[in-house]
């Protein structure tokens, strides 16, 4: 596990000095000097979230209703900037777990 762990060790200085998360850190201080500012996004996040679990619900009218009740959130400076800088870390997430998934064999139990 020796070789495994420094590799995670590489992996994880590799996403910290990505540009996408330092922007991300940059813009996640800037809101978090505001204390209502960060709560009011974490409450849109954590709905947006819950939305998307939903199951018998008309999903772009939801997030139209949902992009509405916060278009002044929206509109406040850094807050788009930082749930875009949130996203592009998430997707850069994603593609480092798409890769080992698609890369390593591993019986799942089922038919993909």
């Amino acid at each position: 596990m020796d070789r495994i762990d420094e590799c995670l060790a590489g992996l994880i200085e590799a996403v910290k000095d990505s540009p996408e998360y330092k922007e991300y850190q940059r813009i996640r201080e800037l809101v978090h000097q505001e204390p209502e500012k960060e709560r009011a996004i974490n409450e849109f996040r954590r709905r947006n979230f819950e939305l998307h679990k939903c199951r018998n619900v008309d999903l772009y009218a939801e997030m139209d209703r949902l992009e509405g009740e916060f278009a002044s959130l929206r509109a406040q400076p850094y807050v788009n900037e930082y749930l875009a800088a949130e996203l592009a870390v998430c997707r850069m997430i994603q593609r480092i777990n798409y890769g080992l998934m698609m890369e390593i064999e591993f019986d799942l139990g089922f038919e993909t």
